[in-house]
Protein backbone atom coordinates (compact mmCIF):
# COMPACT_ATOMS: atom_id res chain seq x y z
CA UNK A 1 0.00 0.00 0.00
CA UNK A 2 2.72 2.49 0.78
CA UNK A 3 4.85 1.36 -2.14
CA UNK A 4 1.37 2.38 -4.59
CA UNK A 5 0.88 5.82 -2.97
CA UNK A 6 4.56 6.48 -3.11
CA UNK A 7 4.48 5.91 -7.16
CA UNK A 8 1.47 7.90 -7.41
CA UNK A 9 3.08 10.91 -5.40
CA UNK A 10 6.19 10.44 -7.94
CA UNK A 11 4.26 10.46 -10.77
CA UNK A 12 2.21 13.77 -9.79
CA UNK A 13 5.32 15.42 -8.73
CA UNK A 14 7.51 14.23 -11.92
CA UNK A 15 7.66 17.32 -13.50
CA UNK A 16 8.90 19.35 -9.77
CA UNK A 17 11.06 15.90 -9.18
CA UNK A 18 12.72 16.33 -12.63
CA UNK A 19 13.45 19.88 -12.34
CA UNK A 20 15.06 19.31 -8.74
CA UNK A 21 17.14 17.02 -10.70
CA UNK A 22 18.35 19.60 -12.78
CA UNK A 23 18.70 21.84 -10.12
CA UNK A 24 21.21 19.49 -8.49
CA UNK A 25 23.39 18.53 -11.39
CA UNK A 26 23.57 22.36 -12.23
CA UNK A 27 24.73 23.53 -9.18
CA UNK A 28 26.47 21.01 -7.54
CA UNK A 29 30.38 21.87 -6.59
CA UNK A 30 29.68 25.32 -7.48
CA UNK A 31 31.74 26.47 -5.37
CA UNK A 32 34.42 23.74 -4.46
CA UNK A 33 35.79 23.21 -7.90
CA UNK A 34 38.72 25.24 -8.95
CA UNK A 35 38.54 28.39 -11.31
CA UNK A 36 39.28 26.75 -15.34
CA UNK A 37 41.81 28.49 -16.94
CA UNK A 38 41.78 31.20 -19.44
CA UNK A 39 38.32 32.62 -19.43
CA UNK A 40 36.45 31.81 -16.16
CA UNK A 41 40.22 32.71 -13.77
CA UNK A 42 40.01 36.58 -16.18
CA UNK A 43 36.69 37.30 -15.66
CA UNK A 44 37.07 36.22 -11.90
CA UNK A 45 39.80 38.85 -11.76
CA UNK A 46 37.82 41.22 -13.82
CA UNK A 47 35.07 41.46 -11.20
CA UNK A 48 37.51 41.12 -8.16
CA UNK A 49 39.44 43.95 -9.61
CA UNK A 50 36.09 46.12 -10.07
CA UNK A 51 35.10 45.50 -6.34
CA UNK A 52 38.41 47.04 -5.09
CA UNK A 53 39.06 49.40 -7.06
CA UNK A 54 35.98 50.82 -7.63
CA UNK A 55 36.97 51.26 -11.60
CA UNK A 56 33.74 49.48 -12.91
CA UNK A 57 33.89 50.50 -16.66
CA UNK A 58 37.55 48.75 -17.80
CA UNK A 59 38.26 45.38 -16.87
CA UNK A 60 41.41 44.89 -16.00
CA UNK A 61 43.25 41.98 -14.31
CA UNK A 62 47.08 40.02 -14.11
CA UNK A 63 47.06 38.34 -17.31
CA UNK A 64 43.71 38.66 -18.58
CA UNK A 65 44.00 41.28 -21.34
CA UNK A 66 43.06 39.32 -24.24
CA UNK A 67 39.70 37.95 -22.47
CA UNK A 68 38.44 41.82 -22.34
CA UNK A 69 34.72 42.36 -22.98
CA UNK A 70 31.64 44.28 -22.44
CA UNK A 71 30.57 44.36 -18.57
CA UNK A 72 27.74 42.82 -17.52
CA UNK A 73 29.37 39.42 -16.69
CA UNK A 74 32.02 41.16 -14.74
CA UNK A 75 29.36 43.10 -12.66
CA UNK A 76 27.26 40.34 -11.80
CA UNK A 77 30.06 38.30 -10.88
CA UNK A 78 31.00 41.24 -8.68
CA UNK A 79 27.57 41.79 -7.05
CA UNK A 80 28.00 37.90 -6.15
CA UNK A 81 31.12 38.36 -4.48
CA UNK A 82 29.36 41.46 -2.32
CA UNK A 83 26.60 39.04 -1.14
CA UNK A 84 28.65 35.50 -0.93
CA UNK A 85 32.26 36.82 -1.17
CA UNK A 86 34.94 36.01 -3.37
CA UNK A 87 34.51 32.76 -4.08
CA UNK A 88 34.46 30.05 -6.89
CA UNK A 89 30.81 29.84 -6.18
CA UNK A 90 29.83 33.57 -6.54
CA UNK A 91 31.93 33.25 -10.24
CA UNK A 92 29.88 30.63 -11.37
CA UNK A 93 26.86 32.03 -9.96
CA UNK A 94 25.78 34.22 -12.78
CA UNK A 95 26.49 31.55 -15.46
CA UNK A 96 24.35 28.39 -13.45
CA UNK A 97 21.14 30.49 -12.82
CA UNK A 98 21.52 31.36 -16.74
CA UNK A 99 21.30 27.91 -17.73
CA UNK A 100 18.79 26.65 -14.94
CA UNK A 101 17.12 29.56 -16.12
CA UNK A 102 17.12 28.80 -19.39
CA UNK A 103 15.84 25.15 -18.88
CA UNK A 104 12.93 26.47 -17.28
CA UNK A 105 11.84 28.78 -19.77
CA UNK A 106 12.13 26.53 -22.49
CA UNK A 107 9.92 24.25 -20.08
CA UNK A 108 6.78 27.23 -19.05
CA UNK A 109 7.21 29.19 -21.88
CA UNK A 110 8.32 26.93 -24.63
CA UNK A 111 5.48 24.83 -23.44
CA UNK A 112 3.45 27.45 -23.53
CA UNK A 113 3.71 27.86 -27.60
CA UNK A 114 4.63 24.53 -28.26
CA UNK A 115 2.87 22.42 -26.15
CA UNK A 116 3.33 21.16 -22.59
CA UNK A 117 4.93 18.10 -23.34
CA UNK A 118 7.46 19.71 -25.87
CA UNK A 119 8.31 22.44 -23.71
CA UNK A 120 9.21 19.39 -21.05
CA UNK A 121 11.00 16.81 -23.14
CA UNK A 122 12.66 20.13 -24.90
CA UNK A 123 14.24 20.95 -21.29
CA UNK A 124 15.40 17.69 -20.87
CA UNK A 125 16.97 17.26 -24.62
CA UNK A 126 18.93 20.65 -23.74
CA UNK A 127 19.81 19.67 -20.34
CA UNK A 128 21.09 16.28 -21.37
CA UNK A 129 23.28 17.83 -24.53
CA UNK A 130 26.98 17.96 -23.98
CA UNK A 131 27.59 21.51 -24.49
CA UNK A 132 25.00 23.56 -22.85
CA UNK A 133 25.26 21.90 -19.13
CA UNK A 134 29.14 22.55 -19.52
CA UNK A 135 27.93 26.27 -19.75
CA UNK A 136 26.61 26.10 -16.02
CA UNK A 137 29.86 24.38 -14.70
CA UNK A 138 32.07 27.29 -16.59
CA UNK A 139 31.79 30.79 -15.70
CA UNK A 140 31.69 32.48 -19.21
CA UNK A 141 29.22 34.73 -21.35
CA UNK A 142 27.52 32.25 -23.37
CA UNK A 143 25.48 31.00 -20.86
CA UNK A 144 23.83 34.50 -19.97
CA UNK A 145 23.86 35.04 -23.95
CA UNK A 146 22.22 31.89 -24.20
CA UNK A 147 19.64 32.37 -21.69
CA UNK A 148 19.25 36.37 -23.07
CA UNK A 149 18.96 35.38 -26.77
CA UNK A 150 16.38 32.41 -25.67
CA UNK A 151 13.77 35.10 -24.21
CA UNK A 152 14.53 37.09 -27.60
CA UNK A 153 13.37 33.67 -29.82
CA UNK A 154 10.87 33.07 -28.17
CA UNK A 155 9.39 36.30 -27.45
CA UNK A 156 9.28 36.76 -31.48
CA UNK A 157 7.43 33.76 -31.79
CA UNK A 158 4.72 35.04 -28.83
CA UNK A 159 4.53 37.81 -30.79
CA UNK A 160 4.34 36.19 -34.55
CA UNK A 161 1.40 33.93 -33.04
CA UNK A 162 -0.54 36.12 -30.62
CA UNK A 163 0.85 39.85 -31.00
CA UNK A 164 1.47 39.90 -27.51
CA UNK A 165 2.78 43.50 -25.92
CA UNK A 166 4.23 42.37 -22.89
CA UNK A 167 6.70 40.08 -25.28
CA UNK A 168 7.64 43.44 -26.23
CA UNK A 169 9.45 44.34 -23.56
CA UNK A 170 10.96 40.72 -23.09
CA UNK A 171 11.91 41.21 -26.57
CA UNK A 172 14.04 44.17 -26.01
CA UNK A 173 15.11 44.34 -22.53
CA UNK A 174 16.92 40.91 -23.18
CA UNK A 175 18.23 42.52 -26.17
CA UNK A 176 19.49 45.36 -24.60
CA UNK A 177 21.23 42.83 -21.57
CA UNK A 178 22.64 40.64 -24.33
CA UNK A 179 24.58 43.77 -25.94
CA UNK A 180 25.61 44.57 -22.45
CA UNK A 181 26.83 41.37 -22.04
CA UNK A 182 28.75 40.42 -25.43
CA UNK A 183 27.80 42.79 -28.21
CA UNK A 184 26.93 41.79 -31.49
CA UNK A 185 25.90 38.18 -31.38
CA UNK A 186 22.70 39.45 -30.04
CA UNK A 187 22.13 41.42 -33.33
CA UNK A 188 23.21 39.37 -35.41
CA UNK A 189 20.42 36.51 -34.45
CA UNK A 190 17.56 38.80 -33.80
CA UNK A 191 18.11 40.41 -37.18
CA UNK A 192 18.10 37.12 -39.50
CA UNK A 193 15.79 35.45 -37.49
CA UNK A 194 13.07 38.31 -38.00
CA UNK A 195 14.64 38.78 -41.30
CA UNK A 196 13.37 35.40 -42.35
CA UNK A 197 9.99 35.66 -40.92
CA UNK A 198 9.66 39.48 -42.07
CA UNK A 199 10.31 37.70 -45.83
CA UNK A 200 8.20 34.10 -45.43
CA UNK A 201 6.10 33.94 -42.53
CA UNK A 202 2.22 34.55 -42.93
CA UNK A 203 1.76 36.68 -39.81
CA UNK A 204 4.65 38.86 -40.53
CA UNK A 205 2.42 41.93 -39.75
CA UNK A 206 2.70 41.34 -36.28
CA UNK A 207 6.28 42.00 -35.93
CA UNK A 208 5.95 45.29 -36.36
CA UNK A 209 4.62 46.13 -33.04
CA UNK A 210 8.86 45.70 -31.62
CA UNK A 211 8.73 49.33 -33.18
CA UNK A 212 12.64 48.94 -34.05
CA UNK A 213 13.24 52.42 -34.79
CA UNK A 214 11.67 53.49 -31.10
CA UNK A 215 13.06 50.60 -29.22
CA UNK A 216 16.02 49.75 -30.97
CA UNK A 217 17.69 53.33 -29.85
CA UNK A 218 16.66 52.69 -26.02
CA UNK A 219 18.24 48.87 -26.04
CA UNK A 220 21.39 50.91 -27.45
CA UNK A 221 21.60 53.36 -24.71
CA UNK A 222 23.32 50.56 -21.97
CA UNK A 223 25.75 50.20 -24.34
CA UNK A 224 26.64 52.78 -25.70
CA UNK A 225 26.65 54.96 -22.33
CA UNK A 226 29.06 52.48 -20.73
CA UNK A 227 31.42 52.73 -24.29
CA UNK A 228 31.17 56.67 -23.30
CA UNK A 229 32.18 56.74 -20.31
CA UNK A 230 34.90 54.07 -20.22
CA UNK A 231 36.28 56.03 -23.08
CA UNK A 232 36.23 59.22 -21.05
CA UNK A 233 38.06 57.21 -18.39
CA UNK A 234 41.01 55.58 -21.22
CA UNK A 235 41.03 57.87 -23.99
CA UNK A 236 38.83 55.33 -26.13
CA UNK A 237 41.72 52.50 -25.85
CA UNK A 238 39.47 50.12 -24.47
CA UNK A 239 36.73 50.36 -27.18
CA UNK A 240 39.16 50.65 -29.93
CA UNK A 241 41.08 47.37 -29.19
CA UNK A 242 37.44 45.32 -28.60
CA UNK A 243 36.30 46.83 -32.39
CA UNK A 244 39.98 45.33 -33.64
CA UNK A 245 39.86 42.09 -31.63
CA UNK A 246 36.06 40.56 -31.49
CA UNK A 247 35.19 42.39 -35.10
CA UNK A 248 37.39 42.99 -37.51
CA UNK A 249 40.18 40.21 -36.63
CA UNK A 250 37.01 37.72 -36.64
CA UNK A 251 35.95 39.44 -40.25
CA UNK A 252 39.35 39.01 -41.51
CA UNK A 253 40.37 35.91 -40.11
CA UNK A 254 40.83 33.83 -36.81
CA UNK A 255 42.61 34.67 -33.46
CA UNK A 256 44.41 32.45 -30.98
CA UNK A 257 44.12 29.77 -34.38
CA UNK A 258 40.84 29.44 -33.43
CA UNK A 259 39.69 28.79 -36.84
CA UNK A 260 38.13 26.06 -39.53
CA UNK A 261 36.63 25.95 -42.94
CA UNK A 262 32.47 25.92 -43.26
CA UNK A 263 30.41 23.29 -41.87
CA UNK A 264 32.71 23.16 -38.46
CA UNK A 265 29.71 24.24 -36.41
CA UNK A 266 27.74 21.58 -38.51
CA UNK A 267 29.95 18.93 -37.49
CA UNK A 268 30.07 20.70 -33.28
CA UNK A 269 26.14 20.23 -33.61
CA UNK A 270 26.39 16.78 -34.13
CA UNK A 271 28.44 16.21 -31.44
CA UNK A 272 26.80 18.10 -29.33
CA UNK A 273 23.58 16.32 -29.60
CA UNK A 274 24.85 12.98 -29.89
CA UNK A 275 22.82 11.54 -26.81
CA UNK A 276 19.96 12.19 -29.47
CA UNK A 277 21.59 11.31 -32.80
CA UNK A 278 19.27 8.77 -34.10
CA UNK A 279 16.80 12.15 -33.83
CA UNK A 280 19.20 14.63 -34.57
CA UNK A 281 18.69 13.68 -38.78
CA UNK A 282 15.41 14.31 -39.01
CA UNK A 283 15.16 17.07 -36.59
CA UNK A 284 18.27 18.96 -38.85
CA UNK A 285 16.09 17.90 -42.25
CA UNK A 286 12.71 19.75 -40.42
CA UNK A 287 14.29 22.24 -39.35
CA UNK A 288 15.95 23.48 -42.42
CA UNK A 289 12.78 22.34 -45.19
CA UNK A 290 10.44 23.87 -42.42
CA UNK A 291 11.62 27.42 -43.86
CA UNK A 292 10.93 26.58 -47.31
CA UNK A 293 7.54 24.31 -46.70
CA UNK A 294 5.99 25.27 -44.06
CA UNK A 295 4.17 28.28 -42.47
CA UNK A 296 3.68 27.45 -38.92
CA UNK A 297 5.85 25.99 -36.23
CA UNK A 298 8.57 24.24 -38.36
CA UNK A 299 9.28 27.92 -39.99
CA UNK A 300 9.62 29.57 -36.73
CA UNK A 301 12.01 26.93 -35.11
CA UNK A 302 14.11 26.70 -38.80
CA UNK A 303 14.19 30.27 -38.82
CA UNK A 304 15.74 30.77 -35.19
CA UNK A 305 18.17 27.85 -35.66
CA UNK A 306 19.42 28.95 -39.22
CA UNK A 307 19.62 32.75 -37.43
CA UNK A 308 21.38 31.16 -35.07
CA UNK A 309 24.14 28.83 -36.52
CA UNK A 310 24.61 29.59 -40.14
CA UNK A 311 26.03 33.10 -39.92
CA UNK A 312 28.79 31.31 -38.23
CA UNK A 313 29.96 29.13 -40.75
CA UNK A 314 31.05 31.56 -43.10
CA UNK A 315 33.56 33.56 -40.47
CA UNK A 316 36.83 32.52 -40.26
CA UNK A 317 36.78 32.36 -36.56
CA UNK A 318 35.72 29.51 -34.80
CA UNK A 319 35.01 28.48 -31.58
CA UNK A 320 31.84 25.82 -30.09
CA UNK A 321 30.05 28.31 -28.21
CA UNK A 322 29.06 30.55 -31.47
CA UNK A 323 26.32 29.21 -32.32
CA UNK A 324 24.74 28.11 -29.17
CA UNK A 325 21.90 30.11 -29.83
CA UNK A 326 20.98 27.24 -32.09
CA UNK A 327 20.42 24.51 -29.78
CA UNK A 328 17.41 25.70 -28.32
CA UNK A 329 15.38 25.47 -31.57
CA UNK A 330 17.34 22.12 -32.10
CA UNK A 331 16.33 20.54 -28.87
CA UNK A 332 12.38 21.91 -29.64
CA UNK A 333 12.23 20.13 -32.56
CA UNK A 334 13.50 16.87 -31.57
CA UNK A 335 11.20 17.00 -28.63
CA UNK A 336 8.45 17.49 -31.10
CA UNK A 337 9.54 14.40 -32.74
CA UNK A 338 9.84 12.88 -29.60
CA UNK A 339 6.39 13.49 -28.57
CA UNK A 340 5.05 12.47 -32.93
CA UNK A 341 6.87 9.03 -32.13
CA UNK A 342 4.90 8.77 -28.55
CA UNK A 343 1.63 9.49 -30.40
CA UNK A 344 2.31 7.19 -33.54
CA UNK A 345 4.09 4.70 -31.18
CA UNK A 346 6.77 4.60 -34.08
CA UNK A 347 10.97 4.56 -33.24
CA UNK A 348 13.68 5.97 -35.50
CA UNK A 349 14.76 3.90 -37.84
CA UNK A 350 16.92 1.28 -36.38
CA UNK A 351 20.37 1.53 -38.43
CA UNK A 352 19.83 4.98 -36.18
CA UNK A 353 19.39 3.51 -32.83
CA UNK A 354 22.53 1.25 -33.69
CA UNK A 355 24.98 4.53 -34.14
CA UNK A 356 23.02 5.73 -30.78
CA UNK A 357 23.85 3.11 -28.88
CA UNK A 358 27.27 2.69 -29.99
CA UNK A 359 28.24 6.45 -29.73
CA UNK A 360 26.87 5.90 -26.14
CA UNK A 361 29.39 2.81 -25.19
CA UNK A 362 32.09 4.67 -26.95
CA UNK A 363 31.75 7.49 -24.51
CA UNK A 364 31.55 5.84 -21.41
CA UNK A 365 34.77 3.65 -22.73
CA UNK A 366 36.73 6.48 -23.34
CA UNK A 367 35.42 8.29 -20.52
CA UNK A 368 37.33 4.98 -18.72
CA UNK A 369 40.15 5.15 -21.06
CA UNK A 370 40.71 9.15 -20.07
CA UNK A 371 41.28 7.70 -16.38
CA UNK A 372 43.92 5.44 -17.28
CA UNK A 373 45.73 6.96 -19.93
CA UNK A 374 45.98 10.15 -17.65
CA UNK A 375 46.65 8.21 -14.58
CA UNK A 376 44.21 9.62 -12.41
CA UNK A 377 43.52 7.51 -8.99
CA UNK A 378 41.97 3.90 -8.77
CA UNK A 379 39.48 5.26 -7.01
CA UNK A 380 38.31 7.48 -10.09
CA UNK A 381 39.30 4.60 -12.39
CA UNK A 382 37.26 2.14 -10.77
CA UNK A 383 34.15 4.44 -10.72
CA UNK A 384 35.03 5.09 -14.61
CA UNK A 385 35.21 1.18 -15.08
CA UNK A 386 31.72 0.52 -13.37
CA UNK A 387 29.68 3.53 -14.75
CA UNK A 388 31.00 2.67 -18.64
CA UNK A 389 29.80 -1.07 -17.71
CA UNK A 390 26.99 -0.22 -16.48
CA UNK A 391 25.39 2.45 -18.78
CA UNK A 392 27.04 0.14 -21.71
CA UNK A 393 24.59 -2.78 -20.61
CA UNK A 394 21.71 -0.32 -20.29
CA UNK A 395 22.28 0.83 -23.47
CA UNK A 396 22.40 -2.37 -24.74
CA UNK A 397 19.51 -3.94 -23.21
CA UNK A 398 17.09 -0.68 -24.10
CA UNK A 399 18.26 -1.45 -27.92
CA UNK A 400 17.10 -4.49 -27.18
CA UNK A 401 13.81 -3.50 -25.89
CA UNK A 402 13.52 -0.71 -28.27
CA UNK A 403 9.87 -1.93 -29.17
CA UNK A 404 8.76 -0.74 -25.13
CA UNK A 405 6.41 1.85 -24.35
CA UNK A 406 9.37 3.49 -22.55
CA UNK A 407 11.88 3.51 -25.20
CA UNK A 408 11.90 7.26 -25.26
CA UNK A 409 11.74 7.69 -21.59
CA UNK A 410 14.72 5.56 -20.94
CA UNK A 411 16.92 7.47 -23.47
CA UNK A 412 16.30 10.66 -21.26
CA UNK A 413 16.68 8.89 -18.44
CA UNK A 414 20.13 7.04 -19.38
CA UNK A 415 21.43 10.50 -20.52
CA UNK A 416 20.39 12.45 -17.22
CA UNK A 417 22.35 9.31 -15.40
CA UNK A 418 25.66 10.32 -17.58
CA UNK A 419 24.57 13.73 -16.30
CA UNK A 420 24.66 13.21 -12.83
CA UNK A 421 27.50 11.29 -13.25
CA UNK A 422 29.94 13.58 -14.76
CA UNK A 423 29.22 16.79 -13.07
CA UNK A 424 28.03 15.48 -9.21
CA UNK A 425 29.99 12.04 -9.10
CA UNK A 426 33.50 12.39 -11.17
CA UNK A 427 34.17 16.30 -11.44
CA UNK A 428 35.26 16.81 -7.86
CA UNK A 429 37.65 14.17 -7.63
CA UNK A 430 39.08 15.37 -11.38
CA UNK A 431 39.39 18.68 -9.66
CA UNK A 432 42.81 17.74 -7.78
CA UNK A 433 44.50 17.31 -11.15
CA UNK A 434 44.04 20.57 -12.21
CA UNK A 435 44.25 22.38 -8.92
CA UNK A 436 47.84 23.49 -8.73
CA UNK A 437 47.43 27.54 -8.82
CA UNK A 438 45.07 26.99 -5.98
CA UNK A 439 47.47 24.37 -4.42
CA UNK A 440 49.96 26.94 -4.91
CA UNK A 441 48.31 29.91 -3.09
CA UNK A 442 47.34 27.83 -0.18
CA UNK A 443 50.72 26.70 0.51
CA UNK A 444 52.22 29.90 0.36
CA UNK A 445 49.54 31.51 2.45
CA UNK A 446 50.28 28.81 5.13
CA UNK A 447 53.69 29.66 5.15
CA UNK A 448 54.58 33.12 3.97
CA UNK A 449 53.58 36.55 5.53
CA UNK A 450 50.72 38.65 4.18
CA UNK A 451 53.45 41.34 3.50
CA UNK A 452 55.57 38.87 1.23
CA UNK A 453 56.47 40.27 -2.23
CA UNK A 454 55.55 37.06 -4.65
CA UNK A 455 58.02 36.79 -7.84
CA UNK A 456 56.28 34.59 -10.07
CA UNK A 457 59.28 33.74 -12.30
CA UNK A 458 56.97 30.68 -13.49
CA UNK A 459 54.24 32.43 -15.85
CA UNK A 460 53.75 28.79 -18.14
CA UNK A 461 50.67 29.86 -20.28
CA UNK A 462 49.55 32.99 -17.97
CA UNK A 463 47.00 31.60 -16.26
CA UNK A 464 44.54 34.04 -14.84
CA UNK A 465 43.48 31.85 -11.58
CA UNK A 466 47.02 32.13 -10.40
CA UNK A 467 47.17 35.70 -9.48
CA UNK A 468 43.55 35.62 -8.86
CA UNK A 469 44.25 33.04 -5.57
CA UNK A 470 47.65 34.92 -5.10
CA UNK A 471 45.50 38.32 -4.52
CA UNK A 472 43.42 36.98 -1.78
CA UNK A 473 46.38 37.33 0.78
CA UNK A 474 49.39 38.80 -1.01
CA UNK A 475 49.15 42.47 -2.36
CA UNK A 476 52.60 42.63 -4.11
CA UNK A 477 52.97 40.54 -7.06
CA UNK A 478 55.60 40.56 -9.81
CA UNK A 479 56.19 38.61 -12.86
CA UNK A 480 59.08 41.14 -14.89
CA UNK A 481 61.71 40.31 -13.13
CA UNK A 482 64.65 38.88 -14.97
CA UNK A 483 66.11 35.67 -13.80
CA UNK A 484 69.49 36.62 -13.37
CA UNK A 485 67.78 39.15 -10.03
CA UNK A 486 66.30 36.17 -7.94
CA UNK A 487 68.61 35.28 -6.05
CA UNK A 488 69.44 39.07 -5.46
CA UNK A 489 65.88 39.71 -4.32
CA UNK A 490 65.84 36.58 -2.03
CA UNK A 491 69.01 37.27 -0.41
CA UNK A 492 67.36 40.79 0.92
CA UNK A 493 66.08 41.30 3.77
CA UNK A 494 62.78 41.82 2.36
CA UNK A 495 60.13 38.72 3.05
CA UNK A 496 60.27 37.14 -0.26
CA UNK A 497 58.08 34.51 -2.26
CA UNK A 498 59.87 33.11 -5.52
CA UNK A 499 57.53 30.87 -7.77
CA UNK A 500 59.65 29.21 -10.46
CA UNK A 501 60.24 26.80 -13.44
CA UNK A 502 61.69 23.24 -13.42
CA UNK A 503 64.74 25.32 -15.44
CA UNK A 504 64.53 28.62 -13.44
CA UNK A 505 65.07 26.19 -9.92
CA UNK A 506 67.91 24.35 -11.24
CA UNK A 507 69.57 27.58 -12.30
CA UNK A 508 69.09 28.75 -8.94
CA UNK A 509 70.30 25.77 -7.34
CA UNK A 510 73.63 26.25 -9.32
CA UNK A 511 74.02 29.45 -7.33
CA UNK A 512 72.52 28.16 -3.74
CA UNK A 513 72.11 24.36 -3.38
CA UNK A 514 71.11 25.11 -0.24
CA UNK A 515 67.99 26.26 -1.08
CA UNK A 516 64.15 24.08 -0.16
CA UNK A 517 61.47 23.63 -2.75
CA UNK A 518 57.89 22.91 -2.22
CA UNK A 519 56.80 21.25 -5.88
CA UNK A 520 53.03 21.49 -6.67
CA UNK A 521 51.71 19.86 -9.91
CA UNK A 522 48.85 19.56 -12.14
CA UNK A 523 47.73 19.33 -15.34
CA UNK A 524 46.95 22.24 -17.60
CA UNK A 525 43.13 22.53 -18.51
CA UNK A 526 43.94 24.73 -21.82
CA UNK A 527 47.15 23.61 -23.50
CA UNK A 528 48.90 20.22 -23.05
CA UNK A 529 51.15 18.95 -20.44
CA UNK A 530 51.59 19.88 -16.89
CA UNK A 531 51.86 23.10 -14.69
CA UNK A 532 54.89 22.53 -12.41
CA UNK A 533 55.29 25.41 -9.78
CA UNK A 534 58.84 25.03 -7.36
CA UNK A 535 58.03 27.45 -4.58
CA UNK A 536 60.90 28.94 -2.03
CA UNK A 537 60.98 31.43 0.67
CA UNK A 538 63.45 33.52 2.25
CA UNK A 539 63.63 33.85 6.50
CA UNK A 540 62.15 37.29 6.49
CA UNK A 541 58.59 35.92 4.57
CA UNK A 542 58.18 32.59 6.64
CA UNK A 543 55.81 32.96 9.35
Amino acid sequence: MKMKFLMEWVTKHLNTLVIVLLGIITFAHMGSISLWDQDEAAYAGFAKSMLKSDNWLIPEFMWSEIHRKTPLHFWMIALGYKFFGISEFAVRLPAALSIFSTYLIVYFWGGKLFGKKTGLIAMLVLATSIFVPVLAKISVTDGGLLFFSTLCGLAIVEIINHRKYWAVLVFWISFALALLLKGPPIVIFTAVFAGILVILHPSRKNLIILHPWFFLPLALLPLFLWGYFASQRDGGVLINWMLDWYILKRINGSVLGQTGPPGLHFVFLIAFFTPYIALFPTAFWKLITGILKDKGENLLLGAWFVAGWLFYEFSPSKLPAYAVVAHVPMAIMISKIIVEHLKNNTRPIKSLIVVQVLIACLVVAALFGATVFMEFSSTLQWITAVFAMGMTTAWITLFRKRESKHFFTAIIGLNLTFQFVIWVVILPLVDNYKDSTRKVSEFIASEAKSESEIIIGNTTGHPPSLPFYLSSNFSSMVDTIPESDFLIKFRSELPVVLILTLEQKNQLNTMDSSLYYKEISSFFVDRKGKANYFITMNEAAKK
